[in-house]
């Protein structure tokens, strides 16, 4: 159930959501490895796709106007986990604030996921388990209190689907706010706080992960990402990993105007 209790966003200064506005998406629309697509769209363009953002991800859906429904993206899986905010989005904060925290004695620990407790400490657990969440809505600059128990994952969907995401937490004052909250209702909840190893093929330090809820494998061999591009479906603009040796079209991000060699003449879908 979603509350009508609003908490005033403390924000100083103005915010403006940004994306990569100035890279232009092209799609291949031939089978490839993530590393062939890679080094075919680093000698035609420039990198494989990056998506910052909703906004870059909305952007890359419709420039991809095919009957393929999977696309290799340049996120892949890294060596060393980081943790990172949910939304993206750099100018929504200052300096230092990204790397705020309010970890409770003794955490983090295991988990890769986030939760406040109501004394407003932070733990990390598994994203499997299931908590109420905070969502950030950029509309009105408030916070809105979901009562309802989801996986990380899940609660991020439903705050990027009917708000603008998953809370993030810039500073203490931030902090003590959603603590006075959150106290009334006795439960913890899950804000944005994630950790990783995934990382850009363009080397970009982009946050944004919009995984389908319940693939994400955690097998190593499953170490690149796809995005799925068809409308109709509920998967559509959702992202899973998939080994890097299997063949899919894929998206590429670039800014010069490119020419395209010689194509086998007979394309090939990305159907799994």
């Amino acid at each position: 159930m979603e509350t009508s209790l609003y908490l005033t966003l403390l924000i100083s200064g103005f915010y403006t959501p940004s994306s990569c506005l100035i890279c232009q998406y092209h799609v291949i629309n031939i089978k490839k490895t993530w590393m062939d697509a890679q080094s075919y769209c680093r000698a035609h363009y420039t990198d494989l796709a990056t998506v910052d953002d909703m906004e870059d991800l909305n952007r890359l859906m419709t420039s991809v106007s095919s009957s393929n429904y999977w696309f290799w993206i340049g996120l892949k899986k890294g060596d060393s986990m980081k943790w990172h905010w949910s939304l993206a989005d750099r100018r929504f904060y200052r300096e230092g604030e990204t790397e705020f925290r309010n970890w409770d004695t003794g955490t983090p620990q295991n988990g890769n996921c986030v939760f406040m407790s109501t004394s407003g400490l932070w733990n990390n657990t598994s994203c499997d388990d299931q908590h109420h969440f905070i969502c950030y809505d950029d509309t009105n600059q408030t916070y809105v209190l979901i009562q309802e128990n989801r996986t990380w994952i899940d609660a991020q969907s439903y705050c990027r689907q009917y708000h603008t995401d998953l809370v993030s937490v810039r500073n203490q004052t931030e902090n003590t706010e959603i603590n006075k909250k959150i106290t009334l209702r006795g439960l913890p909840v899950w804000i944005g706080l994630f950790l990783d190893s995934w990382r850009w093929s363009d080397q970009s330090d982009s946050s944004f992960r919009n995984w389908l809820p319940g693939w994400l494998s955690t097998e190593q061999r499953y170490n690149c990402t796809l995005v799925h591009s068809n409308p109709s479906s509920s998967n559509h603009a959702k992202m899973r990993n998939y080994p890097s040796d299997d063949t899919f079209p894929f998206i590429c991000s670039g800014k010069l105007p490119f020419s395209p060699p010689d194509l086998p003449d007979t394309m090939m879908t990305g159907e799994l």
